[in-house]
């Protein structure tokens, strides 16, 4: 059954399954346009923490190296 006219457009409106397999393919791609890169997102936040403490770690590090050589 073919519910689109010669030019591709569908002539029955809402109902018609090649318009709703059409959109239904857009929506998978536009939800999965999001997902790429976050496969697991529990290892991101753990990488991100471990970021964070050698951020912190290097801060700290220069904070007290400025200590001590310009100030008491």
């Amino acid at each position: 059954m073919n519910c689109c006219n010669a030019n591709g457009h569908c002539t029955q409106g809402r109902d018609c399954p090649i318009r709703k397999q059409r959109m239904k393919e857009t929506n998978d791609a536009y939800v999965k346009g999001f997902l790429i890169g976050q496969e697991a997102p529990l290892d991101d936040i753990a990488d991100t923490f471990k970021v964070l403490l050698a951020m912190i770690a290097v801060i700290a590090t220069l904070t007290l190296l400025a200590y001590v050589i310009w100030g008491k």
